[in-house]
């Protein structure tokens, strides 16, 4: 996994970009954190995990978290 940010690495079919902040709530949600969990490592909001985690549900089109997952974990981003 790597541990920087390069935006070409993030890189969507649809021709977006998943933000530094997107990737670093995906990273923390793939270990296993609850949203509270996730707030309190990356020192935000709850609310703002859960607005991340809606975005990231739209980039990648799927319904939940472990879609998330299964879509970050094949284009290789955990």
């Amino acid at each position: 996994m790597n541990t920087g940010y390069n935006k070409q690495d993030y890189a969507l079919e649809n021709g977006l970009f998943l933000s530094p902040r997107q990737v670093a709530v995906l990273r923390e949600l793939a270990k296993g954190f609850s949203n509270k969990q996730i707030a309190n490592i990356l020192n935000i909001a709850e609310p703002t995990v859960k607005m991340h985690i809606s975005a990231l549900l739209r980039a990648f089109g799927v319904q939940n978290r472990v879609q998330i997952l299964i879509k970050a974990n094949q284009k290789g981003f955990i």
